[in-house]
């Protein structure tokens, strides 16, 4: 297994800013219901004199993400609900009020405000897209040195991102592979020779890898943190969670801030983040088939363990199993992050194996840059997925991985493309400029929840008998995208982390920074392996 990075930024080919049909999210109908969300057309509405249209992304239809000191004043919330009543809107009471209950530190916190009717007019569409282009416009006849106006003009959509795994959405839908190198064979009447990208069970015969105690180690165990669909309730690889010194830990009081962070519906309920686990939370319950992302988290966690056993996990559950990650779960599960670290509690790497597509460009997604970039200031290293839509189209957050910061140094972030196992490029995998690692990301065999079986097993005579039934996958699978190209450099990078755990009172941007400087310099195949 190797891991590449290039050097020269790919100049070759033109970015697309809006990009083919298929080249931006396109979500199921039933996707968009459960989540309360909507499309954003490029060419649905007109345009203001010197707008600049926007690109297609997905967002919370009712709601927008608001800095929760603007929520706080009284002048700031009066100000947007006067400018939201020219088409009828206004701030719920209740996410104002909410927003109120929070503590907030010198940094930006980031709060879902429902958008609802002020009862002055009927039918009014509540579009959050439409309502902030009205408060933008209302900006902007207001004095340049109005109080309060640097929080009111961060106000943004709450994007949606997706996770980077090829099935169901965040991918594209390709046909048939090979599409342009290896042997194009046919495939034979009646079945598939090819098993293609998508999830596989498989079997291992192999046990964990092992694992030093503490006390071998030497020093503290390198924290890889992931961003994704939770923990299984069990698996043979890995300890409870409530072990103290287990790989696989979470925070239960951060996962109630994120559980918290859910916008408050008065008229109907939407999908929310419950608990730590990954559940499954099957699409259809009458079907009982998993969705698309059911078993994501472990997936990245059992790729971690291979590469760095004596590393640790925390998992952090921010994405439903249909594959959505909510923008303000992002934000409260970065929020919590920064507040461990500021509480001396450790986290060296970040896994984003998800991102999504912004209306306008880097611009939309400053606030989550500069919340991430708070992190790297402080040591982590944060890694990115490049996405699943074979295009070019910038990408968040990877888009942003070598995007120039002002002032001190922080830790690099990364932008992490996907190969197949014979080194090519996976066609699935996009390219951007700013996409300079490539890692294993094609069939890559991992830990998988357990307790997730097919809807049904074949029964005859002489016993239970069944075909490979790819719902019924067992304690490990193989699985393509960039989602799992991520973890593996991840792991890279907590493995040579770990050789740096008795250097005490290192700076940690410059450790996180000399790590990476050196995986690029070294091109040993990682994980060494020793032939027996």
């Amino acid at each position: 297994m190797t891991i590449e990075y290039i050097p020269d930024s790919q100049t070759q080919g033109s970015t697309e800013p809006f990009g083919r049909p298929w080249q931006g999210i396109t979500l199921p109908r039933e996707v968009l219901d459960r989540h309360g969300a909507r499309i954003l057309d490029p060419w649905a509405g007109p345009l203001d004199a010197g707008e600049r249209r926007p690109d297609s992304t997905v967002y919370r239809a009712n709601v927008l993400l608001v800095p929760g000191r603007a929520l706080v004043s009284d002048d700031s919330v009066r100000w947007i609900d006067g400018a939201l009543s020219e088409p009828g809107l206004r701030l719920s009471p209740v996410s104002v009020e909410r927003a109120r209950g929070r503590e907030y530190g010198p940094e930006t916190v980031w709060m879902p405000a429902v958008l609802e009717l002020d009862g002055s007019r009927q039918d009014v569409d509540v579009d959050a897209w439409y309502a902030l282009r009205v408060l933008r416009r209302a900006l902007g006849r207001e004095p340049a040195d109005r109080a309060g106006r640097a929080e009111l003009a961060a106000i943004s959509l709450d994007h949606l991102f997706v996770g980077s795994a090829t099935s169901g959405i965040g991918s594209l839908d390709l046909g048939g592979e090979p599409a342009t190198s290896g042997h194009a064979v046919a495939d034979e009447p009646g079945m598939r020779v090819r098993p293609g990208y998508g999830r596989i069970p498989v079997t291992v015969v192999a046990g964990p890898p092992p694992r030093r105690s503490l006390e071998e180690l030497g020093g503290p165990r390198i924290t890889v943190v992931t961003l994704d669909t939770g923990v299984a309730k069990h698996h043979p690889w890995f300890r409870p969670v409530t072990d103290p010194d287990a790989f696989l830990s979470v925070d239960p009081d951060g996962q109630r801030q994120i559980e918290e962070a859910h916008p408050e519906y008065a008229d109907r309920d939407i999908a929310r983040l419950v608990g730590y686990e990954d559940d499954g939370q099957p699409a259809n319950p009458l079907l009982g088939t998993l969705n698309s992302h059911a078993g994501h988290g472990l997936m990245l966690a059992g790729l971690i363990a291979q590469i760095a056993p004596d590393a640790r996990v925390l998992m952090y559950k921010v994405m439903h199993s249909d594959g959505v990650v909510p923008g303000e779960a992002l934000h409260a599960a970065l929020d919590r992050l920064l507040w461990r670290l500021d509480h001396g509690e450790p986290v060296d790497v970040l896994c984003c194996s998800f991102g999504g597509f912004s209306e306008a460009g880097d611009a939309a997604m400053r606030a989550l840059f500069d919340k991430v970039n708070q992190l790297r200031a402080r040591g982590v290293i944060v890694v990115n997925a490049a996405g699943n839509y074979a295009t070019t189209r910038p990408f968040y957050l990877a888009a942003l991985s070598e995007t120039a910061v002002p002032g001190p140094p922080l830790a690099p972030m990364i932008g992490v493309a996907a190969k197949n196992p014979d080194g090519t490029v996976a066609i699935f995998s996009n390219e951007h400029p700013a996409v300079r690692w490539r890692a294993p990301g094609a069939l890559v065999v991992s830990t998988f929840p357990p307790q997730f079986q097919g809807a049904q097993n074949a029964a005859l005579a002489t016993g239970e008998r069944a075909s490979l039934d790819m719902d019924a996958v067992g304690p490990f699978c193989g699985w393509s995208g960039t989602s799992f190209a991520v973890p593996i450099v991840a792991g890279c990078i907590a493995a040579e982390l770990t050789k740096t755990v008795g250097q005490v009172g290192a700076d940690p941007v410059k450790r996180a920074s000399s790590v990476v400087e050196m995986m690029i310099n070294d091109p040993v195949v990682r994980p060494e392996v020793v032939p027996i």
